[in-house]
């Protein structure tokens, strides 16, 4: 039997409406300002062309991304380092994978802002220099430019010292504020930024260390941006899920592990029957 989840941020209806959670802007005079929380943005990039995939994670000490060439079906993994907006990225061997033995370059210049990627892509030991042209996967028209301010406790009582609980989203423009996420108890040194649904606006993914629970466990807390309110609001549906949301744009596929692997369409998810 199918399971089917309704990612409510596509599609909003009333009957969506009772399984999400805005909540409203509180103080921060109890809690502790957090400045050294890493933000793993996964960006998706698809070439003009439509023959390339880039799964790309750039702005951090150690940039890094898989490449798919859609046609001759090759998948390239990417590390390199990043200066300002420029990226020089290499072919690295993951598991062995007989692609490594090829070396490949990818040097860009990424537009932080809209997504927009000039790359080369360079295989020495062919003598080529394809030029490649990127931008957002899922394009939208509008997509909101967000920043974060975070805040949490700190002392034994926490998980790790210390715990994220909450998260303030600011407009990148104007610095001002326009949501406060709380309600939460959860991994304070990073946060994921990614898009979980495909629909072209970026969610928050938290790492839940309520109740005693550890990163190990990999239960996540989402927030889900609906475009349509311009809020995020939190998915008990998908905390409900356990395991690590591995991001697949290209098959526009979600892999929590443990054979939990889910298609997205039309903002349904349904758990993709193993064979």
């Amino acid at each position: 039997m199918k399971i089917q989840i309704l990612l409510c941020l596509t599609t909003l209806t009333l009957s969506c409406l009772s399984f999400a959670e805005t909540v409203p802007a509180t103080g921060t005079a109890h809690f502790k300002t957090f400045t050294n929380v890493r933000v793993s943005m996964q960006r998706m990039l698809r070439s003009n062309d439509d023959r390339y995939f880039l799964d790309l994670y750039a702005g951090i000490p150690n940039p890094h991304g898989t490449l798919h060439d859609l046609i001759d079906q090759k998948t390239i993994a990417l590390k390199g380092l990043q200066k300002g907006n420029q990226l020089n990225l290499n072919s690295v061997s993951v598991n062995g994978d007989i692609t490594a033995s090829e070396k490949y370059q990818l040097n860009g210049n990424l537009n932080a802002n809209t997504g927009e990627m000039s790359s080369v892509l360079i295989t020495p030991e062919h003598n080529e220099d394809i030029p490649i042209q990127f931008g957002p996967a899922f394009a939208v028209a509008e997509k909101p430019l967000f920043i974060f301010k975070f805040y949490g406790l700190e002392n034994a009582q926490q998980p790790y010292g210390k715990a994220l609980k909450q998260v303030d989203v600011l407009n990148k423009i104007t610095n001002t504020v326009v949501q406060s996420l709380t309600g939460f108890t959860t991994y304070p040194k990073s946060i994921g930024y990614m898009d979980i649904n495909f629909d072209g606006y970026y969610d928050i993914v938290l790492s839940d260390t309520s109740n005693e629970r550890k990163v190990e466990d990999k239960r996540f807390i989402y927030w889900m941006y609906n475009p349509k309110t311009h809020q995020f609001q939190r998915s008990p549906q998908l905390e409900d899920i356990t395991g690590f949301p591995a991001i697949h744009g290209e098959k526009q596929q979600i892999d929590f592990g443990y054979g939990q692997v889910y298609q997205v369409k039309n903002g349904i998810l349904t758990r993709v029957e193993e064979n």
